[in-house]
């Protein structure tokens, strides 16, 4: 059955449960209110559980690859969960390609930049991680590299950490980075030990940054 359909299903029933599993999304239900929460969960522990993953299979597993957490990627936008079909774009310290890309209407994707792990200047700001949420539709971002205008503060409410999007990055910058190259568009990728391919899968959670072939 589809799922929008068990979702009707399950909230015009006469019984009311405080949760209901389907895989990565729950249905959770407010008794205090006369309305139901539908949302997408995962845990990317449970994912490399439920592939049957430990650290002796590491890293031969083809179809989930775990990006190397001594990168030590830190969350900074309003979505601590993410995840999504990658765009892959590949740009050092100079990002118009990256505003382009969020131009675009994202339908849920997720674009990862490689920065080349750059800490010398932010490839992302608020203004584009608002572009990508609000205006277009982005489930998230990751970059190898820096951000700013990570933290909202009295005068300013709309900064990253306030916006509905996932955003890892290595670190922020109070420096913008230049226009002056273009960069690359869905090319592959590799840095963390992953090379990750446009039209990968990307699953993103506190504990880390997953990347798959195929939907798990």
């Amino acid at each position: 059955m589809p799922l929008w359909n068990v979702f009707m299903r399950l909230t015009s029933s006469k019984h009311k449960f405080p949760m209901k599993d389907l895989g990565c999304c729950r249905l959770r239900f407010d008794h205090n209110s006369t309305s139901s929460r539908f949302f997408c969960s995962f845990s990317t522990a449970d994912i490399c559980d439920n592939q049957g993953l430990d650290v002796s299979k590491m890293p031969s597993s083809t179809k989930v690859k775990i990006i190397d957490s001594a990168l030590s990627f830190k969350n900074f936008g309003g979505r601590s969960e993410f995840q999504g079909r990658v765009v892959t774009i590949k740009a050092y310290e100079s990002n118009p390609l990256v505003r382009a890309t969020l131009q675009e209407a994202g339908n849920g994707r997720v674009l990862v930049v490689d920065a080349g792990g750059s800490t010398r200047c932010a490839m992302l700001g608020d203004n584009l991680a608002q572009l990508g949420r609000v205006d277009n539709g982005w489930a998230g971002i990751v970059i190898y590299g820096c951000i700013r205008d990570s933290k909202a503060s009295e005068k300013d409410l709309t900064l990253i950490s306030t916006l509905d999007i996932g955003v890892k990055a290595l670190n922020t910058h109070p420096v913008k980075s230049h226009k002056g190259e273009p960069g690359l568009r869905d090319v592959p990728l590799s840095f963390g030990g992953v090379t990750i391919c446009p039209g990968n899968i990307l699953y993103s959670d506190p504990d880390g940054i997953l990347v798959t072939t195929e939907e798990v």
